[in-house]
């Protein structure tokens, strides 16, 4: 339950994630349950609309994650690891090493602590706004890869520098020697990932996400 309430991650982002895994979100096979007639064609492939299906396994989805995928050097992720079901909720994988079965070579995005903090909450958010899209198609017919990008991009800053803001608020009630461990951490993950620039004095925000968000041809 820890890997999907931590503070780090919205609450609303939480709740979709814990719906997920206790299939209670509402795709076909749920209201098909429900006695309900989903009317939703999310893909041409006349598979039944599952969790997965909608959010994985499609073509829709697929395209979603591999734009997903190209975003993994600006968090300085290791670039071999498998889009699966585990990853997209809970943010773990298996990658694979020449010398190493694939079973112990095991990488968390976790969240726990600031190591990989921002793909953890980056994923977590691609997730939420991949469902928003979806939601969007089913009710109006618009589908935006590139705002899922976007969106995904300025909530994960937002939340690295509520933060930064909360570290440096609360160093009063803390030792010197604390904080400066604290902020050494998160300048770690956040700085030298390439989504915080440091000016003179303190942390400050890349407005404009990586080019290629930009110009990410959609849909």
């Amino acid at each position: 339950m820890a890997r999907i309430w931590h503070n780090a991650r919205p609450r609303k982002i939480a709740a979709l994630i814990w719906l997920t895994l206790n299939k209670g979100l509402p795709v076909g096979t749920w209201l098909q349950t429900m006695g309900l007639q989903s009317t939703y064609k999310g893909c041409d492939q006349g598979l039944p609309e599952s969790a997965q299906h909608c959010l994985l396994d499609c073509p829709p989805a697929q395209n979603a994650w591999n734009a997903f995928r190209s975003t993994w050097e600006v968090w300085e992720a290791p670039n071999r690891i498998s889009i699966t079901w585990p990853f997209i909720l809970l943010g773990e994988a298996v990658f694979e090493e020449e010398d190493d079965p694939p079973d112990l070579q095991r990488y968390h995005t976790g969240g726990f602590t600031y190591k990989q903090q921002p793909l953890d909450i980056f994923r977590s958010f691609f997730l939420y706004y991949l469902w928003s899209e979806r939601c969007r198609k089913h009710f109006d017919g618009q589908y935006s890869l590139k705002r899922v990008l976007l969106q995904s991009w300025e909530a994960t800053t937002e939340v690295g520098m509520a933060t930064w803001k909360a570290i440096r608020s609360s160093r009063q009630d803390r030792s010197q020697d604390k904080q400066l461990d604290i902020e050494r951490a998160f300048r770690a993950e956040w700085v030298h990932g390439h989504i915080f620039g440091e000016g003179e004095a303190a942390i400050s925000l890349h407005l404009l996400p990586p080019l290629y968000f930009l110009n990410f041809s959609n849909d």
